[in-house]
């Protein structure tokens, strides 16, 4: 018998009544089995929603099957509102596609629950997702750099490029840039934000378009990844 805790990312459907969930936990990604989840009277009918953070109980080896489980939090109001779910989404889409990766799983787990927690509550969201998905950059290796010149020690009339990894000065200036100097003032900042101060932020939203759309580009050309939620949170919010 295992005990874990986990955030479920995603589901698909086993046989006639049952599924396999896919959570990630502070040990990387598991799999488990739930016996008869969809049928009516069971008492996991709500356990494997997308989202809930739960505690199990499981046993088995390759696939684990659920025995007894708890749902610790389901964020019911990231739920609810179609908008902040689409972006979560694509949240739990990077999550679950860079989660075989070798990284500091315990770290970016408490990170994500933290940052769920902030937006389960707050109107004013996207800056605190834009703050996982520069967390897990660093994990992944492939964070940009801010100090001075990816290519040099110059620290002035630097240009963010996402072809580079970071900041440029005029002469190793890769491509043109996608986001503007304040933009990229409004990145560094959630990129250096620390929690546990609980500094007020309160970013443009035309800077909080120009960090996306860089974010969009940044994992794509580094990482190869584009979210399949992506083009529903354009119908969303715009962009």
């Amino acid at each position: 018998m295992e005990h874990f805790e986990g955030i479920i990312l995603k589901k698909i459907n086993y046989k006639e009544s049952s599924e396999i969930i896919y959570l990630y936990t502070r040990e990387g990604m598991k799999s488990v089995l739930i016996h008869g989840s969809n049928k009516m009277k069971s008492p996991y009918l709500s356990f494997s929603k997308v989202l809930n953070v739960v505690s199990l109980h499981t046993s088995g080896k390759d696939l684990k099957t659920l025995r007894d489980g708890d749902v610790l939090k389901n964020y019911r109001n990231i739920s609810n509102d179609l908008e902040k779910y689409t972006y979560v989404t694509l949240i739990l889409e990077k999550i679950y596609f860079f989660s075989t990766h070798s990284h500091d799983h315990e770290k970016l787990y408490n990170f994500i629950i933290k940052i769920f927690d902030i937006v389960e509550g707050n109107v004013e969201y996207i800056p605190y997702l834009n703050m996982i998905e520069l967390k897990l950059l660093y994990l992944l290796g492939v964070n940009p750099l801010f100090a001075h010149c990816v290519s040099c020690v110059k620290t002035e009339n630097l240009t963010f490029s996402v072809k580079a990894g970071g900041m440029c000065c005029e002469e190793h200036l890769i491509g043109k840039s996608t986001i503007s100097p304040l933009g990229t003032l409004a990145m560094q900042q959630l990129y250096y934000y620390d929690l546990q101060k609980e500094e007020e932020m309160n970013i443009n939203d035309l800077y909080l378009k120009e960090i996306r759309i860089v974010l969009d580009k940044y994992y794509e050309y580094h990482l190869n990844f584009k979210g399949n939620s992506r083009k529903m949170l354009v119908g969303l919010i715009g962009y």
